[in-house]
């Protein structure tokens, strides 16, 4: 069992060497990701429910930041128009890490079942496998709700737009989305040592859900720190929307460090992805054997 497990580990790393190229492993996740969805969309009445049900989540935290709002007209001295373009931001972040992403959150749960036989048996690398095992059809219904909040929110908010402003925030959003992601890969690596990270998954979400749509200055400048530095929450919307609404002098940190905070969500998710895969290497299949 113990051969059998270097050669899959073999197997595995030479899938990782032929398709280090970008452009390769692009396709290949391409490839791999339209057979999730077309394996999802055989099944057109449970299709519709889940993406119903995506919409109806997000849905009702557009409806409860409406409601908070009329009641109080500001927080955090931020007006409904300027929290409405950060919860827009942070919505379509959102989206972009639970479609493609968000299957590696089960990590656990596949090395639990064994499922992780199969993937190292492959000659592609192993996080594109783990990222189109399957398509999260409630992430339709993110998505759709997450491109309509940000433009909304976008139109109406108080920024006087210009291509490099729109390329910023377009920016943004796809960095907000890798940190997400990021994140949940060093949860997910974790995986391969420990019996169980769902509950770690699970709280993360929460904490993204719950503190990135508000303007994290409402915790105080310890507060910042903790959500900048200790959890990086506010590199997903709130330091660049602060940039694009000319606020970056009321963050309490380098404000520098402010106005490139998107390139922090490219890094930290390519240094995840790493992770992943060194850590991998600690696999032991459930049916027995080491290293």
């Amino acid at each position: 069992m113990a051969e059998q497990n270097m050669t899959q580990l073999t197997l595995a790393a030479s899938g990782w060497k032929q398709h280090r190229r970008l452009p390769n492993t692009l396709w290949s996740w391409w490839r791999l990701e339209r057979m999730a969805i077309r394996s999802q969309g055989q099944y057109r009445g449970n299709f519709l429910v889940g993406m119903l049900g995506g919409v109806t989540y997000q849905g009702i935290q557009v409806a409860f930041l409406a409601i908070l709002l009329e009641r109080f007209d500001l927080i955090g001295g931020w007006d409904f128009h300027e929290i409405g373009l950060l919860f827009g931001i942070r919505l379509a972040a959102h989206a972009l890490y639970v479609m493609p992403f968000n299957p590696v959150s089960s990590v656990d749960r596949m090395i639990r079942l064994g499922d992780f036989d199969r993937v190292l048996l492959r000659p592609v690398n192993l996080f594109i496998q783990v990222i189109t095992r399957r398509f999260a059809i409630m992430s339709v219904g993110d998505g759709a709700i997450g491109v309509c909040a940000l433009i909304g929110f976008s139109l109406y908010s108080p920024v006087h737009w210009t291509p490099i402003k729109v390329a910023y925030l377009l920016l943004a959003v796809v960095a907000g989305g890798l940190v997400e992601t990021a994140i949940q890969t060093f949860i997910a690596s974790f995986a391969f040592t420990v019996t169980s990270t769902g509950g770690f998954a699970i709280f993360t979400d929460v904490l993204f859900t719950q503190f990135g749509s508000y303007p994290l200055t409402i915790f105080g400048r310890i507060g910042v720190w903790v959500l900048t530095f200790g959890f990086p929450i506010a590199f997903v919307s709130y330091l660049p929307t602060s940039v694009l609404l000319g606020r970056s002098t009321e963050v309490p940190i380098w404000h520098p460090l402010v106005y490139i905070s998107p390139l922090l969500g490219i890094g930290l998710f390519a240094l995840s992805v790493w992770v992943f895969t060194v850590r991998s290497h600690k696999y032991v299949s459930p049916s027995g054997g080491t290293e």
